[in-house]
């Protein structure tokens, strides 16, 4: 499991850029909280990582040719 920090520096990114990926649904994750607290515990499992970098490899330009977000 990666933290968005942890996200970030493996992408050399910002973790405002993580979070504005996965706010549009782009990235898979798992709040660790389960809804107990006031702030989710926001983890990403690193295999749906490595399969994002995958599928962004084999379609750089992404389906929308924007490129991959």
């Amino acid at each position: 499991m990666l933290t968005r920090n942890e996200l970030a520096k493996r992408w050399s990114t910002t973790p405002r850029t993580i979070d504005r990926r996965r706010a549009m649904g782009l990235l898979p994750w798992i709040d660790l909280s389960r809804g107990k607290g006031k702030r989710p515990q926001i983890r990403f499992r690193l295999k749906d990582i490595e399969e994002y970098e995958r599928r962004a490899m084999m379609d750089p330009l992404g389906e929308n040719g924007r490129g991959a977000q």
